[in-house]
C-alpha cells in the first residue's frame, strides 16, 4: 500500500481477501474518539462503481437515490449545531 499522505494510504489493485482482513484489523483496532476511517474501492454491481465503508465520526449512512450514492448524517447531529449557532447572538 502506499501512503499518499499522513494516514491516507491506497492500493488500486487490493484483492478482496486481503481488504476483508484489513478491514477486519482495522475494527478490532478502532477506539472510538474524535476520528474516522473511510475505506473505499472499485464494484462494478453498485451505483458509481465505487462501495464505501466507515467507522467513526461523524456518523454517517450510505444511501442510493436515483443512481448516486449520498451521505446522511443523523438529524440530532443537525439540531445540536442549530441550537449552538442559535445561542451565540
Amino acid at each position: 500500500m502506499l501512503e499518499v499522505g499522513p494516514g491516507v494510504y491506497t492500493s488500486p489493485s487490493m484483492s478482496v481477501a486481503v481488504r476483508e482482513r484489513v478491514w477486519n484489523v482495522l475494527t478490532e483496532w478502532f477506539q472510538l474518539s474524535d476520528s474516522s476511517i473511510v475505506m473505499v474501492w472499485t464494484d462494478n454491481q453498485l451505483p458509481g462503481g465505487q462501495a464505501v465503508r466507515t467507522l467513526g465520526v461523524p456518523p454517517i449512512d450510505l444511501v442510493e437515490l436515483d443512481g448516486i450514492v449520498l451521505a446522511r448524517r443523523d438529524g440530532q447531529d443537525r439540531a445540536n449545531r442549530d441550537s449552538v449557532e442559535d445561542t451565540s447572538d
